[in-house]
């Protein structure tokens, strides 16, 4: 007996209409299939929005109700059927709310949100069942009514397919057995079908998950807490159970090795009446949730107190080593009193003496053996890879960043323009840009992906506020993410560029009044492509950028330069996320995803999220953002060239300005339609392949955009995963080996 859908074919079942009577002792057709081959031909509920899930995990209220909504035309039947007659239906099902309320922060995506509810509401019923067993008055009644009279041709016997020396189908059978001789006599006071009250909670709840609602027998049993096979066992002894105790027969002779269809199971469930809920059900749910919402924290509880309170007869306890002690042993007492004393410090100047002594000649021996080893030029030069790391180490220090420069920009014509910004930068990735004299700022918030510009158009009186929105971002390209401004397009991308560069050497200048290293480079960074020349100082003694200049030709086309880069341990709330002003004229375009955190990605139905195990240095994740179809209107990856993008995870990981972006989604029916999801860089791609992780032996392409920036992607089975962001080829081709 298995839960397999693809059992060999067997026999059809009997023809002939279904019985036409009603839910009291109503009788059923069966076949000789068994429940294995019995999958019910229904399609579960649908699910609700991964949005509202999201937004009631943040403790909204009008989210949590609109889930309770949705979900309530299925939770009233199964709680009412589980009960099977005793018990209230609103108080299990009223608890069960108010747990979910309470278990939302924690929820883990780890099942679907419907079946999350079904087993908070499962075990709701049960503990309604437990109660009213434990009501004394319900015991005298069943005292008064004397035991009950059972006939052995009511008990079910474990048929021959069953194999006697399974301890999990015996202990079905006996439970089975146990279950209807104690509930034989009382189906036909209930409403429900013979054989109904025979049935244990856990076996009712499998018929309507499975039955009723179109689960899967492997998405019930994990509701219930179950294996795979002990729920398949478990069903099937409910539908035999039924046929055998609705005196089902074929030919005119009983057989108890007949199993009722899973559809006529569901359609006799189907049609059992369920009490709807009262007039003052809703407004008391509600209170019930206020009071969850206003409820204070729980006082701090002194864990002495706490003991004493729980072992109050224990001798011996004394919080107070001073109290008496009750006759204690004089060990349990010596113990108390010395807990309490502090040891004498140790006289530790000449032990200190001796580690600095040791720390200096160490120290000293690894300058010496850095020198002699050191493959560095001799001529005050350093090769641009070895000046990266640290130029990322210094643009990443502090929580906050505040930068003022200086830009000039030249344009075709040769006109000419000056502005000085003011850029926040956090650790999260989160940025504002600010043009000094005029009303003109972006601001990134990484928490919500959300890009903001207010400005004003225009002079005088024709002069207007613009507001323009850009939600719903993901972490970065291939999708759409945030677009820096000026300078920090080019501020951002410094790391990168160093590394790219190589081992070409930087020679060391001054500029004004500070020591400098230089780097010049080619780039395509030009409107079309073009090649400009990129002048780069970065300050020899602090590792900040202190100049970056862009030239085509004669003609300077940018010169950005730092006016001061200061560290401050926190900004003002709204820093990353500007207020519109009254009156200004707003627009607003979303690309779809969702900002979230990893216990939800299950909920795009591919299963966990696919993490790197390997990061460089200093990268820590601050974006995950998921979204399952995109809104009408965005083209997929690749310029439209792919097909559309389904079941997205956006991954962000930040260090200073740098970012990496790793993202996951599905390939579709056909794996080989994919090309690459990247805007077409200079040069020309270079495949290579994994040796490591969940997409071991999968076959890459590997580029590299205008400011060294690296993009990595490929398909491996369903799958479409990239890499991309401020690390080299090799590091890309590392961290997509490493995701699992």
């Amino acid at each position: 007996m298995t839960a397999a859908s693809d059992s060999p074919a067997t026999p059809p079942p009997p023809s002939g209409p279904l019985p036409t009577e009603g839910p009291q002792g109503a009788r059923l057709a069966v076949s000789a299939r068994p429940a294995a081959m019995a999958a019910a031909t229904r399609t579960p509920p649908p699910e609700v929005e991964i949005k509202l899930v999201m937004a009631a995990r943040r403790g909204d209220p009008a989210a949590f109700a609109r889930m309770i909504e949705h979900w309530d035309a299925h939770l009233r039947p199964f709680v009412h059927h589980v009960l099977g007659g005793e018990g209230s239906t609103d108080r299990a099902l009223s608890a069960a709310y108010v747990r979910a309320y309470r278990a939302l922060p924690r929820y883990d995506a780890s099942q679907r949100p419907g079946l999350w509810l079904h087993r908070i509401a499962y075990l709701a019923a049960t503990d309604e069942l437990r109660r009213v067993a434990r009501d004394p008055a319900r015991r005298r009644a069943l005292a008064d009514a004397g035991p009950s009279r059972t006939h052995a041709d009511d008990i079910f016997t474990p048929t021959s397919d069953i194999d006697p020396t399974a301890d999990d189908e015996v202990e079905s059978a006996i439970i089975e057995a146990r279950a209807l001789m104690g509930h034989a006599e009382e189906t036909g006071t209930t409403g429900l079908p013979a054989g109904w009250k025979a049935l244990a909670p856990d076996q009712r709840a499998l018929a309507v998950l499975v039955d009723l609602e179109g689960h899967t027998i492997k998405d019930a049993a994990r509701t219930l807490d179950a294996t795979t096979e002990r729920a398949a066992d478990r069903l099937e002894a409910t539908r035999r159970l039924l046929a055998r105790v609705g005196g089902v027969s074929r030919d005119g002779a009983d057989s108890t090795e007949d199993v009722v269809e899973a559809s006529e199971v569901g359609d006799l469930i189907g049609r059992l009446p369920v009490p709807p809920a009262p007039a003052g059900f809703w407004p008391m749910l509600g209170r019930r949730l206020l009071a969850e919402r206003a409820a204070p924290a729980a006082a701090a509880i002194d864990p002495r107190e706490l003991l004493a309170r729980t072992h109050p007869s224990e001798p011996g306890f004394h919080p107070d080593p001073d109290a008496p002690t009750n006759g204690v042993g004089t060990s349990v007492r010596d113990l108390a009193v010395h807990a309490g004393r502090v040891r004498p410090r140790r006289d530790l100047r000449r032990a200190g003496v001796i580690v600095i002594v040791l720390v200096v000649v160490a120290a000293l021996v690894a300058v010496a053996v850095k020198v002699g080893t050191s493959s560095r030029v001799p001529d005050g030069t350093v090769a641009a890879a070895e000046l990266a790391p640290k130029v990322s180490n210094a643009m990443a220090d502090g929580s906050f960043r505040r930068v003022r420069t200086a830009v000039t920009e030249t344009d075709a014509t040769g006109r000419r323009t000056e502005r000085r910004y003011q850029l926040v930068l956090a650790d999260d990735g989160s940025w504002a840009v600010s043009t000094e004299g005029t009303i003109d700022q972006t601001t990134y918030d990484v928490t919500d992906g959300l890009l903001r510009r207010v400005a004003v158009i225009g002079q005088g009186e024709n002069a207007e506020v613009f507001a323009t929105d850009a939600t719903g971002l993901a972490a970065g390209s291939p999708d759409p993410g945030p677009t820096e401004p000026v300078p920090l397009d080019d501020l951002g991308a410094l790391p990168s560029l160093l590394r790219s560069a190589g081992q070409t050497r930087m020679n060391r200048a001054t500029l004004g009044e500070s020591a400098v290293y230089t780097l010049e480079a080619d780039r395509p960074t030009g409107p079309r492509d073009d090649v400009e020349h990129w002048t780069v100082s970065v300050a020899a003694s602090t590792s900040l950028p202190v100049e970056i200049v862009r030239r085509e030709g004669d003609r300077e086309v940018r010169r950005i330069r730092v006016l001061s880069w200061t560290t401050t341990p926190e900004v003002p709330a709204a820093s990353f996320r500007q207020p519109i002003p009254d009156g200004a004229r707003s627009t607003s375009a979303t690309s779809g995803f969702t900002a979230t955190d990893l216990t939800a990605v299950p909920l795009l139905g591919r299963g966990d999220a696919v993490n790197p195990g390997w990061l460089p240095g200093g990268f820590e994740m601050t974006v995950v953002a998921v979204r399952a179809e995109a809104p009408s209107g965005i083209p997929s990856t690749g310029a439209g060239r792919n097909p559309a993008d389904v079941a997205v995870l956006s991954l962000g990981y930040q260090r200073g300005p740098e970012r990496i972006v790793v993202t996951t989604r599905a390939a579709g029916t056909d794996p080989t339609a994919w090309v690459s999801p990247f805007t077409p860089g200079p040069g020309t791609p270079k495949a290579r392949s994994l040796g490591d992780g969940m997409f071991n032996g999968a076959r890459v392409e590997v580029s590299t955009d205008a400011r060294g920036r690296s993009h990595l992607w490929g398909v491996s089975g369903d799958t479409v995963f990239t890499v991309a962001g401020d690390v080299t080829p090799d590091q890309a081709v590392r961290i997509a080996a490493s995701l699992r």
